[in-house]
C-alpha cells in the first residue's frame, strides 16, 4: 500500500473504514487466489464509487458477473443514500435477471423487489416492476401446472399499469398481463373440463363460472360456453344450457362447437359424450 493511499485510509472516521473493510471482505468471500482478493480489497477501498460503479457496469456488461457483481454490491452497499449506490443495486438485480436461468430470474427477483421497498419514490421503480413482473413471467407454468408464477406476474403487471399508466413500460405490460391472464384461464378450464370426464358436476361447473365471470377475453371461450352448458343441461337446469348455447352461437358462429349444439330434446348423456366425458 503506498503512503498516499495509507494516509487516505487514516482520513476515514474509524467506523466509516471499519464497516467499508467489513463489507469488503464479505463481498470478497469467495474469491478465489489470494493475491486477487488483497488487490480487490484494495482497489474497493481506495476507488472512487463513480470509478467502482463503472469498473463493475463494465464487466457485467461483457458477462464477466461474479468479478462485475463484486464492485456493484460494493457501491450499492456502502452507497445506499447516494444515487450512485441506488443504481448499482440496479444493475447489479440486472446482472442477475441478464442471466437468464431460473437461478438468475429468482435472485433477480429477490432484488428488484427489495430496490421497490427501499426506494419506492425513485425515478426507475417503474423499471423496477416491470423487470420483477418479468421474472415472474419467465418462469410461468404451463396450463396444466399449479400457477404460482403466472398469478405473480399477472399482478405485478396489473401493478405497473395502475400505478405507472405513462410508464413506457405499460404497453409492454397490457400484452403480457393478457398472455397471463389467458394462461390462468387455460388452466381453470383444463381442471373443469378434467371434472367433467370423471362427472364431477358441481366441481366443473365452479371452474367454468370462474372463467366466465374473471376471464370474458379468454381466448377459449367458446369450449367454456359449450361445456357450461353441457354442465347445466345434465345437473337438470334446461333454461341456463339454452343460454349459454344461443351466446355461443351469437359470439362465436364459426366455431366448430356450435355444430355440436344439441337439439333440445338430447339426452344427457349424449351431452357428455359430445363434451368428450
Amino acid at each position: 500500500m503506498t503512503r498516499a493511499t495509507l494516509l487516505r485510509s487514516l482520513t476515514l472516521p474509524a467506523a466509516t473504514f471499519g464497516a467499508m473493510l467489513g463489507a469488503v471482505l464479505l463481498v470478497l468471500s469467495g474469491c478465489g487466489a489470494s493475491n486477487d482478493t488483497a488487490k480487490l480489497t484494495r482497489e474497493l477501498l481506495t476507488m472512487p464509487k463513480e470509478e467502482a460503479y463503472a469498473r463493475g457496469e463494465g464487466l457485467v456488461k461483457r458477462k464477466k458477473y461474479q468479478t462485475g457483481r463484486q464492485y456493484l454490491r460494493f457501491v450499492a452497499e456502502n452507497y445506499a443514500n447516494d444515487p450512485i449506490g441506488r443504481q448499482a443495486a440496479l444493475r447489479l438485480a440486472d446482472s442477475f435477471f441478464d442471466e437468464k436461468t431460473q437461478l438468475g430470474y429468482l435472485e433477480a427477483g429477490v432484488r428488484y423487489k427489495d430496490f421497490r421497498n427501499r426506494y419506492p419514490s425513485h425515478p426507475k421503480s417503474d423499471y423496477a416492476l416491470f423487470r420483477l413482473s418479468q421474472c415472474s413471467d419467465r418462469q410461468a407454468e404451463r396450463p396444466d401446472r399449479e400457477q404460482t408464477n403466472t398469478r405473480l406476474g399477472a399482478t405485478s403487471y396489473r401493478e405497473l399499469i395502475i400505478n405507472f399508466p405513462d410508464s413506457p413500460y405499460a404497453t409492454e405490460s397490457r400484452t403480457r398481463l393478457g398472455v397471463m391472464r389467458n394462461l390462468l384461464a387455460e388452466h381453470e378450464y383444463l381442471v373443469g373440463h378434467f371434472y367433467l370426464k370423471r362427472r364431477a358436476w358441481r366441481a366443473a361447473k365452479g371452474r367454468m363460472d370462474v372463467i366466465l365471470a374473471a376471464y370474458p377475453e379468454y381466448a377459449g371461450l367458446d369450449k367454456v360456453l359449450y361445456e357450461a352448458g353441457v354442465l347445466e343441461r345434465r345437473m337438470g337446469n334446461g333454461g341456463e344450457a339454452r343460454s349459454l348455447w344461443e351466446r355461443l352461437q351469437k359470439d362465436y358462429p364459426a366455431s366448430p362447437l356450435v355444430k355440436k349444439v344439441p337439439a333440445p330434446l338430447a339426452t344427457a348423456p349424449a351431452l357428455v359424450r359430445a363434451a368428450g366425458g
